[in-house]
Protein backbone atom coordinates (compact mmCIF):
# COMPACT_ATOMS: atom_id res chain seq x y z
CA UNK A 1 0.00 0.00 0.00
CA UNK A 2 2.81 2.40 0.88
CA UNK A 3 4.59 1.65 -2.40
CA UNK A 4 1.40 2.44 -4.36
CA UNK A 5 0.99 5.71 -2.47
CA UNK A 6 4.65 6.60 -3.06
CA UNK A 7 4.29 5.82 -6.78
CA UNK A 8 1.16 7.99 -6.97
CA UNK A 9 2.96 10.87 -5.28
CA UNK A 10 5.80 10.54 -7.81
CA UNK A 11 3.31 10.89 -10.65
CA UNK A 12 2.19 14.20 -9.12
CA UNK A 13 -1.32 13.98 -10.58
CA UNK A 14 -3.35 16.85 -9.14
CA UNK A 15 -7.05 16.94 -8.37
CA UNK A 16 -7.47 19.89 -10.73
CA UNK A 17 -6.00 17.78 -13.55
CA UNK A 18 -8.43 14.93 -12.89
CA UNK A 19 -11.38 17.34 -12.84
CA UNK A 20 -10.19 19.27 -15.90
CA UNK A 21 -9.71 16.11 -17.99
CA UNK A 22 -13.12 14.78 -16.90
CA UNK A 23 -14.84 18.05 -17.90
CA UNK A 24 -13.06 17.97 -21.26
CA UNK A 25 -14.20 14.37 -21.80
CA UNK A 26 -17.78 15.38 -20.95
CA UNK A 27 -17.86 18.28 -23.45
CA UNK A 28 -16.31 16.09 -26.16
CA UNK A 29 -18.74 13.20 -25.59
CA UNK A 30 -21.82 15.45 -25.53
CA UNK A 31 -20.66 17.16 -28.73
CA UNK A 32 -20.26 13.76 -30.39
CA UNK A 33 -23.67 12.44 -29.26
CA UNK A 34 -25.73 15.62 -29.66
CA UNK A 35 -24.16 17.28 -32.73
CA UNK A 36 -21.97 14.96 -34.82
CA UNK A 37 -24.09 11.80 -34.92
CA UNK A 38 -27.50 13.52 -35.39
CA UNK A 39 -26.00 15.62 -38.20
CA UNK A 40 -24.47 12.51 -39.77
CA UNK A 41 -20.94 13.95 -39.69
CA UNK A 42 -17.69 12.05 -39.41
CA UNK A 43 -14.63 12.36 -37.18
CA UNK A 44 -10.90 11.74 -37.29
CA UNK A 45 -8.72 9.39 -35.27
CA UNK A 46 -10.16 6.63 -33.11
CA UNK A 47 -13.49 8.42 -32.81
CA UNK A 48 -13.62 8.44 -36.60
CA UNK A 49 -13.37 4.65 -36.62
CA UNK A 50 -15.99 4.60 -33.87
CA UNK A 51 -18.34 6.73 -36.01
CA UNK A 52 -17.75 4.51 -39.05
CA UNK A 53 -18.65 1.40 -37.04
CA UNK A 54 -21.75 3.12 -35.69
CA UNK A 55 -23.00 4.28 -39.09
CA UNK A 56 -22.22 1.00 -40.85
CA UNK A 57 -23.05 -1.60 -38.19
CA UNK A 58 -24.81 0.29 -35.36
CA UNK A 59 -22.06 -0.71 -32.92
CA UNK A 60 -22.42 1.44 -29.76
CA UNK A 61 -19.89 4.26 -29.77
CA UNK A 62 -18.91 3.88 -26.12
CA UNK A 63 -17.99 0.23 -26.68
CA UNK A 64 -15.98 0.55 -29.90
CA UNK A 65 -14.17 3.66 -28.64
CA UNK A 66 -13.18 1.85 -25.44
CA UNK A 67 -11.89 -1.22 -27.29
CA UNK A 68 -9.97 0.75 -29.95
CA UNK A 69 -8.29 3.04 -27.45
CA UNK A 70 -7.45 0.18 -25.10
CA UNK A 71 -5.48 -1.44 -27.93
CA UNK A 72 -3.82 1.86 -28.88
CA UNK A 73 -2.86 2.66 -25.29
CA UNK A 74 -1.37 -0.84 -24.92
CA UNK A 75 0.70 -0.29 -28.11
CA UNK A 76 1.85 3.21 -27.23
CA UNK A 77 2.21 2.84 -23.45
CA UNK A 78 5.98 3.27 -23.45
CA UNK A 79 5.92 6.32 -25.74
CA UNK A 80 4.26 8.65 -23.22
CA UNK A 81 5.16 9.96 -19.81
CA UNK A 82 3.48 7.84 -17.13
CA UNK A 83 1.45 10.80 -15.91
CA UNK A 84 0.11 11.50 -19.41
CA UNK A 85 -0.71 7.81 -19.87
CA UNK A 86 -2.78 7.59 -16.69
CA UNK A 87 -4.59 10.84 -17.43
CA UNK A 88 -5.34 9.50 -20.92
CA UNK A 89 -6.79 6.33 -19.39
CA UNK A 90 -8.81 8.58 -17.07
CA UNK A 91 -10.12 10.54 -20.07
CA UNK A 92 -11.08 7.40 -22.01
CA UNK A 93 -12.83 5.96 -18.95
CA UNK A 94 -14.99 9.09 -18.58
CA UNK A 95 -15.66 9.23 -22.32
CA UNK A 96 -16.96 5.66 -22.11
CA UNK A 97 -19.34 6.67 -19.32
CA UNK A 98 -20.53 9.87 -21.01
CA UNK A 99 -20.94 8.27 -24.46
CA UNK A 100 -23.17 5.62 -22.87
CA UNK A 101 -25.56 8.19 -21.41
CA UNK A 102 -28.93 8.28 -23.21
CA UNK A 103 -29.43 11.14 -25.65
CA UNK A 104 -32.30 13.25 -24.32
CA UNK A 105 -32.69 15.49 -27.36
CA UNK A 106 -31.66 14.98 -30.98
CA UNK A 107 -30.62 18.18 -32.74
CA UNK A 108 -31.66 18.32 -36.42
CA UNK A 109 -31.34 21.12 -38.95
CA UNK A 110 -31.15 21.49 -42.71
CA UNK A 111 -28.37 24.07 -42.29
CA UNK A 112 -25.63 21.53 -41.54
CA UNK A 113 -22.92 24.18 -41.49
CA UNK A 114 -24.30 25.29 -38.09
CA UNK A 115 -23.70 22.01 -36.20
CA UNK A 116 -20.44 21.61 -38.14
CA UNK A 117 -19.00 24.90 -36.87
CA UNK A 118 -20.48 24.53 -33.40
CA UNK A 119 -19.17 20.97 -33.04
CA UNK A 120 -15.73 22.10 -34.24
CA UNK A 121 -15.62 24.87 -31.64
CA UNK A 122 -16.81 22.66 -28.76
CA UNK A 123 -14.51 19.79 -29.72
CA UNK A 124 -11.55 22.18 -29.95
CA UNK A 125 -12.31 23.55 -26.49
CA UNK A 126 -12.73 20.06 -25.01
CA UNK A 127 -9.49 18.73 -26.50
CA UNK A 128 -7.68 21.91 -25.48
CA UNK A 129 -8.97 21.44 -21.94
CA UNK A 130 -7.77 17.83 -21.83
CA UNK A 131 -4.35 18.83 -23.22
CA UNK A 132 -4.18 21.75 -20.79
CA UNK A 133 -4.44 19.30 -17.89
CA UNK A 134 -1.82 16.93 -19.33
CA UNK A 135 -4.11 14.28 -20.79
CA UNK A 136 -4.97 13.10 -24.32
CA UNK A 137 -7.85 11.15 -25.87
CA UNK A 138 -5.41 8.59 -27.34
CA UNK A 139 -6.48 7.85 -30.93
CA UNK A 140 -4.49 9.76 -33.55
CA UNK A 141 -2.09 11.07 -30.87
CA UNK A 142 -0.81 7.56 -30.22
CA UNK A 143 -0.76 6.71 -33.94
CA UNK A 144 1.33 9.84 -34.51
CA UNK A 145 3.73 8.76 -31.76
CA UNK A 146 4.02 5.25 -33.22
CA UNK A 147 4.74 6.58 -36.74
CA UNK A 148 7.32 8.92 -35.26
CA UNK A 149 8.97 6.09 -33.35
CA UNK A 150 9.14 3.58 -36.22
CA UNK A 151 9.46 5.84 -39.30
CA UNK A 152 10.78 9.16 -37.99
CA UNK A 153 7.64 10.98 -39.15
CA UNK A 154 6.65 14.06 -37.11
CA UNK A 155 3.83 13.47 -34.62
CA UNK A 156 1.65 16.16 -36.23
CA UNK A 157 2.09 14.75 -39.74
CA UNK A 158 1.45 11.21 -38.55
CA UNK A 159 -1.74 12.24 -36.73
CA UNK A 160 -2.99 14.18 -39.77
CA UNK A 161 -2.24 11.24 -42.09
CA UNK A 162 -4.21 8.89 -39.86
CA UNK A 163 -7.14 11.34 -39.74
CA UNK A 164 -7.21 11.61 -43.54
CA UNK A 165 -7.14 7.83 -43.95
CA UNK A 166 -10.12 7.58 -41.60
CA UNK A 167 -12.09 10.41 -43.25
CA UNK A 168 -11.88 9.03 -46.84
CA UNK A 169 -14.20 6.00 -46.24
CA UNK A 170 -16.89 8.34 -44.93
CA UNK A 171 -17.63 9.34 -48.55
CA UNK A 172 -19.24 5.93 -49.13
CA UNK A 173 -21.27 6.06 -45.90
CA UNK A 174 -22.34 9.67 -45.27
CA UNK A 175 -21.92 11.07 -48.80
CA UNK A 176 -19.58 13.59 -50.38
CA UNK A 177 -21.25 16.72 -48.94
CA UNK A 178 -21.16 15.50 -45.33
CA UNK A 179 -17.57 14.33 -45.78
CA UNK A 180 -16.55 17.84 -46.88
CA UNK A 181 -18.38 19.21 -43.84
CA UNK A 182 -16.40 16.71 -41.74
CA UNK A 183 -13.14 18.13 -43.11
CA UNK A 184 -14.39 21.64 -42.23
CA UNK A 185 -15.27 20.41 -38.75
CA UNK A 186 -11.76 18.95 -38.27
CA UNK A 187 -10.20 22.23 -39.40
CA UNK A 188 -12.34 24.34 -37.03
CA UNK A 189 -11.63 21.93 -34.19
CA UNK A 190 -7.86 22.17 -34.75
CA UNK A 191 -8.02 26.01 -34.84
CA UNK A 192 -9.99 26.18 -31.59
CA UNK A 193 -7.66 23.67 -29.92
CA UNK A 194 -4.62 25.78 -30.82
CA UNK A 195 -6.30 29.00 -29.70
CA UNK A 196 -7.41 27.44 -26.43
CA UNK A 197 -3.91 26.18 -25.69
CA UNK A 198 -2.43 29.56 -26.59
CA UNK A 199 -4.75 31.61 -24.36
CA UNK A 200 -6.00 29.51 -21.43
CA UNK A 201 -3.32 29.12 -18.79
CA UNK A 202 -0.82 30.67 -21.20
CA UNK A 203 2.34 32.47 -20.17
CA UNK A 204 4.27 35.34 -21.69
CA UNK A 205 7.99 36.00 -21.77
CA UNK A 206 9.01 39.57 -20.96
CA UNK A 207 12.46 40.89 -21.91
CA UNK A 208 13.61 44.33 -20.74
CA UNK A 209 16.72 46.28 -21.69
CA UNK A 210 17.32 49.44 -19.66
CA UNK A 211 20.18 51.20 -17.84
CA UNK A 212 17.80 51.36 -14.86
CA UNK A 213 17.45 47.57 -14.80
CA UNK A 214 18.26 47.39 -11.07
CA UNK A 215 15.48 49.79 -10.08
CA UNK A 216 13.00 48.10 -12.42
CA UNK A 217 13.81 44.63 -11.08
CA UNK A 218 13.60 45.79 -7.46
CA UNK A 219 10.20 47.46 -7.93
CA UNK A 220 8.66 44.55 -9.83
CA UNK A 221 9.99 42.05 -7.30
CA UNK A 222 8.69 44.01 -4.29
CA UNK A 223 5.27 44.91 -5.69
CA UNK A 224 4.41 41.70 -7.53
CA UNK A 225 6.71 39.05 -6.07
CA UNK A 226 7.78 38.27 -9.63
CA UNK A 227 10.82 36.06 -10.23
CA UNK A 228 13.37 37.73 -12.52
CA UNK A 229 16.55 36.57 -14.26
CA UNK A 230 19.32 39.00 -15.22
CA UNK A 231 21.46 38.30 -18.29
CA UNK A 232 24.65 40.08 -19.23
CA UNK A 233 24.81 41.21 -22.87
CA UNK A 234 26.90 43.35 -25.16
CA UNK A 235 25.67 45.80 -27.82
CA UNK A 236 27.01 44.86 -31.26
CA UNK A 237 27.61 48.38 -32.61
CA UNK A 238 28.33 50.21 -29.35
CA UNK A 239 30.23 47.30 -27.73
CA UNK A 240 28.68 48.54 -24.48
CA UNK A 241 27.71 46.11 -21.76
CA UNK A 242 23.97 45.70 -21.24
CA UNK A 243 21.96 44.06 -18.49
CA UNK A 244 18.83 42.28 -19.65
CA UNK A 245 15.87 41.36 -17.42
CA UNK A 246 13.93 38.22 -18.34
CA UNK A 247 10.79 36.88 -16.71
CA UNK A 248 7.87 34.50 -17.33
CA UNK A 249 4.47 35.84 -16.27
CA UNK A 250 0.75 35.44 -16.87
CA UNK A 251 -0.94 37.87 -19.31
CA UNK A 252 -2.72 39.49 -16.38
CA UNK A 253 0.53 40.13 -14.55
CA UNK A 254 2.17 41.53 -17.69
CA UNK A 255 -0.43 44.31 -17.67
CA UNK A 256 0.93 45.30 -14.24
CA UNK A 257 4.59 44.86 -15.14
CA UNK A 258 4.64 47.17 -18.17
CA UNK A 259 3.41 50.30 -16.30
CA UNK A 260 6.07 49.73 -13.64
CA UNK A 261 8.77 49.64 -16.31
CA UNK A 262 7.46 52.81 -17.93
CA UNK A 263 7.47 54.61 -14.59
CA UNK A 264 11.14 53.78 -14.05
CA UNK A 265 12.32 54.27 -17.63
CA UNK A 266 10.08 55.50 -20.47
CA UNK A 267 12.77 54.63 -23.02
CA UNK A 268 13.24 51.03 -21.89
CA UNK A 269 13.11 48.34 -24.58
CA UNK A 270 10.29 45.93 -23.73
CA UNK A 271 9.69 42.72 -25.67
CA UNK A 272 6.66 40.57 -24.81
CA UNK A 273 6.27 37.16 -26.49
CA UNK A 274 3.75 34.34 -26.29
CA UNK A 275 5.25 31.05 -25.18
CA UNK A 276 3.80 27.58 -25.67
CA UNK A 277 5.44 25.68 -22.84
CA UNK A 278 7.36 26.47 -19.66
CA UNK A 279 8.25 22.89 -18.82
CA UNK A 280 10.32 20.40 -20.77
CA UNK A 281 7.78 17.61 -20.29
CA UNK A 282 5.00 19.78 -21.75
CA UNK A 283 7.16 20.63 -24.75
CA UNK A 284 7.00 17.04 -25.96
CA UNK A 285 3.25 17.33 -26.50
CA UNK A 286 3.52 20.25 -28.95
CA UNK A 287 6.39 19.11 -31.20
Amino acid sequence: MKSIKRYWNQLNIKTTELIGVAIGAFIYSMTYNYLLLPSHLGEGGAMGVTALLYYAFQIPSYLSNLLINTVLIALGYRLFEKKTTYLTIWAIAWMTVFLKLPVLYSYHTHELIVPTLLAGALTGISIGLIFRYNGTIAGDTIIGKLLNYFFGMSVGTGSLLFDLVIVIPFIMIIGFTNTILTVIYLYVYSVFTNQFMANVGARKAVLIVSPRYQEIATTISKQLGQEITIFNGTGFYSSADQHILYMIASPRRVTKIVPIIEQEDKNALIVVENIRSTRGLNMRRIL
